[in-house]
């Protein structure tokens, strides 16, 4: 897996200008499996990226953001997208369908990685 330091702020377009290829993303695949349990059964849009302090938050579809305290690193693996090095990862999550009252999920990571899986058959070069 190779990467380039990147500062956050780079870090946040290169998420932005990879789903802008990819339009939709499996996973995440975090440090202790699919988010949802089953390989390649949730597919998210990204609805936002920004940066705060020392943090990527990754705003996705379906009530599910991840906040990624850096430094961290991101790199392509085939089409994928990997993000790792980082201090912690929380990620955040309504059940399926749930509106702005169904309770809010969490668990946080301190090491691996987290990757994005392209649509099959998109192929992303940055």
């Amino acid at each position: 897996m190779d990467s380039t330091p990147m500062t956050i702020p780079e870090c946040a377009i290169f998420v932005r200008r990879w789903f802008e290829k990819a339009g939709q993303a499996d996973g995440p695949l975090l440090p202790d499996g699919w988010h949802g349990g089953r390989v390649r059964e949730g597919s998210f849009y990204l609805r936002d990226v920004t940066t705060a302090d020392d943090a990527l938050i990754m705003r996705l579809s379906e009530n599910t953001a991840l906040h990624i305290d850096g430094p961290l690193q991101i790199c392509l693996v085939g089409s994928d997208l990997v993000i790792s090095g980082y201090r912690r990862v929380t990620l955040r999550w309504r059940h399926y369908g749930g509106d702005c009252s169904a309770p809010t999920y969490e668990k946080i990571y301190d090491s691996g990685a987290v990757r994005f899986a392209a649509p099959a058959g998109v192929v992303i070069n940055m």
